[in-house]
């Protein structure tokens, strides 16, 4: 898979005469692209043609193109319809890592995961591996599992039961099932959805998929809606070379990406092996204290 990691940086002039305010440079199969003036309808128009022609598979954003500019590429690239490009936007390398955001958030607040539930909450959808629930059932007191997908989930219950005589709560009471959890993980539920549950006022939730706000009168809780991560030197020297203005989650999840890895045990392997740690938790207003994580524990 080929990844553009695209920025904005001043270019000199005989550059930017001679390829028009687009400076590209191969790195490892991928491309850096250096862009002049960004505000330039003509300089977009440009870059979507050199990302189709370069045959991009995936692209991550320097920070000063996140938001308009981003948006504009975006459409530009929906429109031509030949082109079908996927956007890097950290979401993925966080639900790869939410359970490591949870034991971040357990022991920046000095609790025992042992003796703490966890609840999770997802939709139906098929294509969602739900091997991923074994860290949390292995890990924490007692895993809750809240989903409209009941028959399948019942079936993963009665597994775990008879082969490992291990018990999971499985339900769907949108009135009862958050009404005492602490923890919450929305793998997949976007506001409107997980506003018609009753959540403990006070809980952590986090959201992976989707940017929630679950503001329902009376909630004094959190919405972990990102992260920051610290990587090994190795991995610094590596994205320095490519700019020093890309978010490391972005970084990080392309190298998953162009690697074609998918398989969950073999990614958490890679995570653990890169030594990729946790090191903010970000929500609504920006990156979240430890008092304000203290103050809900």
């Amino acid at each position: 898979m080929v990844i553009a990691y695209i920025k904005e940086e001043k270019i000199c002039e005989g550059i930017f005469q001679r390829i028009q305010g687009i400076d590209i440079r191969s790195v490892d199969n991928n491309y850096i692209i250096a862009i002049h003036d960004k505000e330039k309808q003509s300089i977009q128009k440009r870059l979507v043609k050199k990302i189709n022609k370069l045959k991009i598979d995936a692209i991550v954003f320097s920070r000063e193109l996140e938001g308009q500019f981003k948006a504009n590429i975006c459409e530009m690239l929906t429109i031509d319809k030949g082109i079908n490009v996927k956007m890097i936007n950290g979401k993925k390398l966080m639900e790869y890592m939410e359970f490591d955001i949870m034991k971040y958030i357990l022991e920046k607040q000095k609790h025992n995961i042992k003796q703490e539930d966890i609840y999770i909450i997802f939709k139906k959808d098929n294509s969602l591996n739900l091997n991923f629930l074994v860290r949390f059932i292995e890990s924490f007191r007692m895993t809750n599992v809240v989903t409209n997908d009941v028959t399948r989930l019942k079936n993963v219950q009665n597994n775990l039961l008879d082969s490992e005589n291990i018990l999971i709560s499985v339900s769907n009471n949108k009135k009862k099932a958050l009404r005492r959890a602490k923890y919450v993980v929305n793998i997949n539920l976007n506001s409107e959805e997980l506003e018609k549950y009753n959540i403990n006022r006070e809980a952590v939730i986090i959201n992976i998929r989707e940017n929630v706000k679950y503001n329902k009168p009376g909630f004094e809780g959190i919405n972990v809606n990102y992260f920051e991560i610290s990587v090994p030197d190795e991995f610094e020297e590596k994205f320095e070379q490519i700019g020093n203005n890309f978010d490391l989650v972005k970084l990080y999840e392309s190298i998953l990406i162009s690697e074609n890895m998918e398989n969950l045990d073999k990614v958490y392997a890679k995570i653990v092996r890169d030594e990729i740690r946790v090191k903010n938790v970000i929500g609504i207003n920006g990156k979240i204290s430890n008092e304000e994580l203290g103050r809900v524990s």
